[in-house]
């Protein structure tokens, strides 16, 4: 009983409805446009080409494309074939591949006329067999470069061309040096009805640019964020002064500004980030900036702090002791009443 209940419950594990079942199916083939392409062009590739220059009638069947590793790709050559190596631009290689039973059929149309329906003598491919094959392979990549010009989606196949042929695997997998290939199998029904071979090509995966993805965002997120305060300051480019002008400031002394100077206000954050540049003025009795264009985002530090000033012999004080006019526009205040101070900064009605 106890064998019985073992038995039924190594049974169910292995049955068609189980978890492990629907873990070991299958995966699909990796298709794309390329795959359809090759799938479409399969029957003029191979068809006008074997009736017009080689007086063969074929059919294409079961033409089926997707793409494979380098690996994969090349053992899905068949044992007995001939492997035509196709260079294209940039160094790129691909294949064009006849098996054993459409290399015979195109040797027996060269020397006798026609196909016979006897079936292959087993036997390997040899140099005699790559050479004469190589007539159709070249009427097969030529009817390919008439096609690359009538159709704009078949530019990635453009400028291969059928140049030697390579029987050794070895070899071939150094010539083949793509990670993975867009593969098209066929089956050539010759006659029709004569003999069934079959034909590979080969060219390097078309392989798209991976789009990236867009970032999943809160909103809620976003509107807190936007109604978050931000504390800015406005500064004014430094300003040099003399000693003697600078031990002789009193209450309501105006400093005169440098010509430009408003032109050249920085708008920055509480961490000295540069957001943005324009002009200092007024409007409706508040200080305000002209920005020169949408504020930039980029970390631009505020310029060192000064070094110890050095004081030269006659008393002026070196470039670098500056003294900054922030506090002009970092508060609000009123006029000082100064009579001059129109006169000294024509922007502002007072110094602040």
């Amino acid at each position: 009983m106890q064998d019985q209940t073992k038995n039924t419950q190594a049974g169910t594990l292995t049955g068609p409805n189980t978890a492990l079942a629907l873990m070991v199916r299958p995966s699909k083939p990796k298709r794309g446009a390329s795959h359809v392409l090759l799938e479409d062009i399969a029957d003029t590739l191979f068809r006008g080409p074997a009736k017009t220059g080689h007086g063969i009638d074929l059919l294409i069947r079961n033409a089926q494309a997707q793409s494979l590793p380098q690996a994969n790709a090349l053992a899905r050559l068949p044992d007995i074939a001939v492997p035509h190596i196709l260079e294209g631009p940039d160094g790129v290689t691909g294949l064009l591949v006849f098996d054993g039973v459409l290399v015979d059929a195109l040797i027996e149309q060269q020397t006798l006329g026609r196909i016979s329906s006897a079936p292959r003598v087993d036997r390997p491919v040899t140099a005699i067999d790559a050479a004469l094959s190589t007539g159709f392979a070249n009427s097969v990549t030529s009817k390919l470069a008439e096609l690359v010009e009538d159709r704009r989606d078949a530019s990635a196949l453009a400028g291969f061309a059928c140049r030697a042929t390579q029987t050794d695997r070895a070899a071939l997998s150094l010539v083949m040096s793509a990670k993975a290939y867009d593969v098209l199998q066929m089956d050539v029904d010759l006659g029709p009805g004569l003999k069934t071979g079959r034909a590979l090509l080969m060219f390097p995966a078309a392989t798209a640019d991976a789009k990236p993805k867009p970032k999943q965002v809160n909103p809620d997120m976003v509107a807190v964020l936007q109604d978050s305060p931000l504390h800015l300051s406005a500064f004014l480019p430094a300003v040099p002064l003399q000693v003697r002008a600078l031990l002789d400031l009193e209450e309501g002394a105006v400093i005169p500004l440098p010509d430009g100077i408003l032109a050249r206000t920085q708008l920055r954050d509480r961490r000295k980030t540069l957001l943005g540049k324009g002009r200092l003025g007024q409007l409706n009795g508040r200080r305000v900036i002209r920005l020169d264009g949408s504020p930039q985002m980029r970390a631009q530090p505020l310029e060192a702090q000064p070094k110890p000033a050095q004081i030269t012999a006659d008393g002026v004080l070196s470039p670098e002791l500056e003294i900054t006019a922030e506090s002009m526009v970092r508060e609000q205040g009123g006029p000082t009443g100064a009579p001059n101070a129109e006169h000294a900064v024509p922007e502002l009605a007072a110094s602040s």
